[in-house]
């Protein structure tokens, strides 16, 4: 065996051992172990605040489903079925709201909280419609602050047929209710008024919270929360309970489809034969417009109004004089030698001008139309002169 080989061979073993060690050292000082870490609420939770209540529903043998659409209020449930709203909104129509009284009086169960179109105000003499106005529930509450603070609580005690202890609720006490009509058949005092109050309609039961946050997720835990919700929604076999914890409305088009498909339809078709009408002509299109030819007088005095616009003509003119100046030293050579003074006296004499107009037509400069014009007549005699 050559050396380079054993070499290699002893690297290879000691790397084998020393993983080895590490692996047994690494699973005698730890150990796997596990743990449960709080996440906080899901997103179904978030969506959902009836979600814990509805999970001890079930655990305890009801059956309970949680629902977040208006369309209960078109489709009751069963007579006998209990229906827990979080945020109640009365029914839209005289008409829903009669099935709804209808539906209570044939033995339903509606559990909700006061909402805020019952609230007491100035004008005490108002007419408030809905079905909880009718049986005579007033909502009173304290007026905002303008530094707002956690809410007072108080616990109030519940008593339930044939439950020998009364339930603990601890219910906020910046809204209490009020039973004008003195036709609830039980209630429970909340400072100055009830926080719960109950009544018989028909068959069935109409049960109004002042504060019904204890039946949600963050404190359905706390106190007897989730036992009053069990004895509130009764016993087996009592019907399903349906926990309403968001009365979505419709959108415009949904109602509108609902309650006008026809028109909604006929609209639409009459929208299509509008944009086809746009699209179509009334008679066979028209010839272009033939324009009359212009003169070319018209071209040349619109160029030439244009130049005079851009340079008042200075370069035309510099062209010119510098064209009859140049033809007056060719032919002349005399004139290479004098002065623009002599060599204007000089052609002075031979064009029957005055020095001072030669002087001017090839040297002077022009500001004016005026000037332009009279240099140019100058400058014309040169060139016949010539």
């Amino acid at each position: 065996m050559n050396e380079p080989r054993l070499v290699r061979l002893l690297v290879g073993g000691a790397l084998s051992i020393g993983t080895l060690l590490a692996l047994i050292w690494f699973f005698n000082n730890f150990e796997l172990a596990e743990r449960e870490v709080t996440g906080g609420y899901s997103q179904e939770a978030r969506r959902n605040p009836f979600l814990a209540a509805e999970r001890f529903l079930t655990r305890i043998g009801r059956d309970a489903a949680s629902v977040s659409s208006s369309d209960l209020w078109r489709n009751l449930p069963e007579s006998n079925d209990v229906l827990v709203v979080y945020r109640y909104v009365p029914p839209a129509g005289e008409e829903r709201q009669q099935l709804l009284r209808d539906w209570i009086e044939a033995g339903g169960h509606l559990i909700v909280g006061a909402d805020s179109t019952l609230r007491v105000g100035k004008d005490k003499d108002r007419k408030i419609p809905g079905l909880l106005a009718e049986l005579g529930v007033r909502v009173h509450e304290d007026a905002p602050s303008l530094m707002p603070t956690a809410p007072v609580q108080e616990r109030i005690e519940i008593e339930f047929e044939d439950v020998e202890e009364p339930v603990g609720v601890t219910m906020s006490t910046q809204r209490y209710l009020e039973d004008t009509e003195e036709q609830a058949s039980a209630g429970v005092l909340l400072e100055d008024g009830y926080g719960l109050l109950q009544y018989e309609v028909g068959e069935g039961l109409v049960t109004v919270l002042a504060d019904n946050t204890f039946l949600t997720n963050r404190r359905i835990g706390d106190d007897d929360h989730a036992l009053a919700l069990a004895l509130l929604v009764g016993p087996e076999p009592a019907g399903k309970v349906w926990l309403v914890h968001d009365v979505v409305m419709p959108s415009l088009l949904d109602l509108a489809w609902q309650n006008a498909a026809h028109a909604v339809v006929a609209l639409l078709a009459a929208a299509l034969l509008w944009l086809w009408k746009l699209g179509t002509r009334l008679g066979p299109l028209l010839p272009p417009a033939q324009l009359p030819r212009r003169d070319i007088s018209e071209h040349l005095t619109a160029s030439a109004t244009y130049l005079w616009r851009l340079d008042r003509a200075q370069a035309l003119f510099q062209h010119n004089r510098q064209r009859i100046e140049q033809a007056w030293l060719g032919k002349h050579y005399v004139l290479r030698a004098m002065n623009p003074a002599e060599r204007c006296h000089w052609i002075a004499a031979r064009s029957g001008m005055s020095p001072r107009a030669v002087e001017r037509a090839l040297y002077a400069e022009y500001a004016a139309e005026s000037d332009f014009i009279e240099l140019s007549s100058y400058l014309q005699v040169l060139r016949t002169e010539l």
